[in-house]
């Protein structure tokens, strides 16, 4: 390779936003690869897990303060077949999905210790890697997280029965990670339902004011556990419960500030 073409593809691959050294790159899990964005730093790694359909760019707008607030180096990544990432339909499964995740990681050098961040559906992916990586999590940040205590197996059941086939062939088309998500729904919410977070890790739960929208919660008594569900579990041992006033699911788009903050304050406080 000619000094001018490695110039190049080292360019593409790491490019210095002025705030700080960011890596984006495909990484080969086997027969397809995953697509990360990481914000190079110090000390233990944060690794960022979004919710159901969302790509690791939905938490663009918060990263570049919470790394000068923390120096940490920040993980984001596409889950198969969402955003960059490729899918091999095969061997898709939610297990799967996570033994890539860590064979990933281990490829990029980080197979240590990790502070996770969850939005939504991604608590659930989040805890699976906790429980494939037990004593290697430092604490986390699970924000308005769907937690076994409402999404049961008969609940994914009645939801992926909810959607109508218009619905289904959109997620075929354009986001076939969610979409063979949704075909397993249940049988990953009776597979979860004994492997949620443990309460030995540290964790802050925010929680959104108002409720995720009706295409969701579709019935009174789904609007009621799912407060209940997460008050209880942001009130158990090791945990801290916050809600953030006036915002929606995606806290961080009506409220960085506490998001923010709230990484930042667990992050730093054990991470000494």
């Amino acid at each position: 390779m000619s000094k001018i073409n490695f110039c190049i593809c080292l360019i593409l691959l790491i490019h210095n936003t002025g705030q700080s050294q960011t890596i984006d790159t495909l990484i080969n899990v086997g027969n397809h690869q995953l697509h990360f964005e990481i914000i190079k730093g110090n000390d233990t790694p944060i690794l960022f897990e979004a919710g159901n359909g969302d790509d690791g760019s939905v938490w663009k707008p918060i990263l570049q303060d919470i790394y000068k607030a923390t120096g940490a180096t920040l993980i984001t990544y596409d889950r198969a077949g969402l955003g960059k990432s490729e899918i091999d339909t095969t061997k898709i499964s939610f297990k799967q999905e996570i033994k890539n995740l860590n064979k990933a990681l281990k490829k990029l050098g980080y197979s240590k210790n990790y502070f996770l961040v969850a939005h939504s559906f991604g608590g659930f992916y989040a805890s699976e890697f906790a429980q494939r990586n037990k004593g290697k999590i430092n604490g986390a940040v699970f924000i308005d997280v769907g937690t076994p205590c409402i999404i049961t197996k008969e609940w994914a059941s009645n939801y992926k029965k909810s959607l109508p086939a218009d619905v289904w062939v959109m997620l075929k088309q354009h986001r076939v990670g969610l979409y063979y998500l949704l075909q397993n729904f249940s049988t990953i919410a009776d597979y979860m339902s004994t492997r949620y977070i443990s309460n030995d890790i540290p964790l802050t739960l925010i929680v959104a004011e108002n409720l995720p929208d009706s295409n969701t919660l579709r019935t009174e008594e789904d609007r009621i556990n799912w407060v209940k569900c997460l008050k209880d579990f942001g009130n158990l041992p090791n945990h801290k419960y916050v809600l953030a006033k006036n915002t929606d699911h995606k806290v961080w788009e009506k409220d960085p500030k506490t998001v923010i903050e709230e990484i930042t304050k667990l992050y730093l406080k054990i991470d000494k």
